[in-house]
C-alpha cells in the first residue's frame, strides 16, 4: 500500500454500521444539530423511525437523517454516545446507522471491548493491531456503503459509552502507530483470544495476505496462552452435524484434509462433503453457538454410531495477535514493541506514512 493512499486512509474518518442487531424500527436521539436531507432541523432531542419511503422525524420525512457533535443513541434498552456524526436513513423497513468517526477517536472502545483488563502493553498491542485492521479495512462492507461493522465480525464497538481510561491511555500511547511490512508496506492485521501455542497465517487460514507469521508461542513446554479454558471439548449427534453442514450423515463425519503447520484444520470432509476449515467453523457457529467449536485446533474422539465428540485447544482463528499470549508476556514486563514483535516478526512499529 503506498505512502500517499496510506496518508488518505489515516485522515480520513471511518463509516462505522452501528446497532444493527438491534435490529432498530425506532430510535431516540440527542445530539447538538440535527440536519434532513442537509437542511437544518430546530431542536437537539428527535424519536426517528422507519416509515414506507422516509425517516420519519416528527412532522419531517427524510432520506437521511445525520446528528452532529456527539450523538446519543437509544435503541429498546440500548444507549450508547458516539463522538463525531450518526447518519439515519432507510432499509429494509429498519434504520440504518452509520457513525462517522476519526479513527483515534473509533479505537478506545474497540480496545475495551476486545482486550479488557490486561496491563498497559497488552491493550498498547491491541491498540496498534486494532489501527492496522480499521485503516485496511475499509472495503470489508463496501458494497453495502460502509467500511466496519461494529460486531466481532470487524471489531466490537460500542463507542464512547463503551471506552475507559485505560483503553484511552493505551490508544493515545500508540496514536498513529501501525504495523508496517518492511517498515513501508501497509497490510491488514488480525487478533485472536488464544492460540493454543501456535499461531497460523492468514493466507491458510483466510486465504488472503496480511501481517503476522505463523509462529509457536510455547515457552518452558507450556503455551503462554494457557488457562481455564485452553482446553475445550464439544460433543455432537451426527444428525445435528450434518444438518448444520448441509449435507446426510453417511460416511465418515469428520475426515481432516489438511492441517497447517499449527495443527488448525485447513480443509475437511465432513459426511462426504469437502469443506474449508472457517466454512466449517462458521457453520458450526450459526447451529450450535460460538463457543461450541472454539478452534480448527482439534481431534475427534468418543465416536459412536450417533455421536461424536471433538477435543480442541484455543480459541479463535489463531492468526496474529494472541489476545491471551500478549497478556502473559505483559504481565513478565514486556513492553509493546517486544509483543508485537512475537506475532508479527516481519513487521515494525512505525507511524503511519
Amino acid at each position: 500500500m503506498s505512502a500517499l493512499l496510506c496518508l488518505v486512509l489515516a485522515a480520513a474518518p471511518l463509516q462505522v454500521r452501528v446497532l444493527e442487531r438491534e435490529t432498530p424500527a425506532r430510535v431516540h436521539l440527542e445530539a447538538a444539530r440535527f440536519t434532513c436531507d442537509g437542511q437544518p432541523l430546530p431542536g437537539t432531542t428527535f424519536d426517528a423511525e422507519a416509515s414506507i419511503r422516509e425517516v420519519k422525524v416528527g412532522d419531517a420525512k427524510c432520506t437521511q437523517l445525520v446528528g452532529e457533535d456527539g450523538v446519543t443513541v437509544s435503541v429498546k434498552s440500548t444507549t450508547r454516545k458516539y463522538e463525531g456524526q450518526v447518519r439515519v436513513s432507510l432499509e429494509g423497513g429498519l434504520l440504518r446507522l452509520i457513525n462517522v468517526v476519526d479513527v483515534e477517536a473509533y479505537l478506545p472502545s474497540v480496545v475495551k471491548a476486545e482486550a479488557d483488563g490486561g496491563k498497559p502493553a497488552a491493550l498498547e498491542a491491541q491498540a496498534v493491531v486494532s489501527r492496522t485492521f480499521a485503516v485496511t479495512g475499509r472495503k470489508r462492507h463496501e458494497r453495502a456503503g460502509y467500511h466496519l461493522c461494529d460486531l466481532a465480525h470487524c471489531q466490537v464497538y460500542r463507542g464512547q459509552t463503551g471506552s475507559s481510561p485505560e483503553a484511552e491511555a493505551a490508544v493515545k500511547k500508540t496514536a498513529n502507530l501501525v504495523l508496517l511490512i518492511g517498515g513501508i508496506v501497509l497490510k491488514p492485521a488480525f487478533f485472536h483470544s488464544s492460540c493454543g501455542g501456535h499461531t497460523s497465517r492468514a493466507s491458510e487460514v483466510f486465504g488472503e495476505d496480511a501481517a503476522g507469521s505463523a509462529v509457536s508461542d510455547v515457552e518452558n513446554g507450556k503455551a503462554r496462552c494457557q488457562g481455564p479454558d485452553f482446553t475445550w471439548s464439544f460433543e455432537v449427534e451426527k444428525d445435528a452435524l450434518a444438518r448444520a453442514m448441509g449435507t446426510a450423515p453417511a460416511g465418515i463425519a469428520i475426515e481432516p484434509l489438511r492441517r497447517d503447520e499449527a495443527g488448525r484444520i485447513v480443509e475437511v470432509r465432513v459426511f462426504g462433503k469437502r469443506l474449508g476449515g472457517q466454512e466449517f467453523l462458521s457453520r458450526a457457529g450459526r447451529a450450535f453457538g460460538w463457543q461450541a467449536v472454539r478452534s480448527l485446533k482439534f481431534t475427534t474422539s468418543g465416536e459412536t454410531d450417533t455421536a461424536l465428540r471433538l477435543d480442541g485447544t484455543g480459541l479463535g482463528h489463531g492468526v496474529g495477535l494472541c489476545q491471551l499470549g500478549a497478556k502473559s508476556l505483559a504481565e513478565r514486563g514486556v513492553e509493546v514493541r517486544g509483543i508485537l514483535a512475537r506475532y508479527f516478526p516481519e513487521s515494525q512499529l512505525k507511524p503511519m506514512p
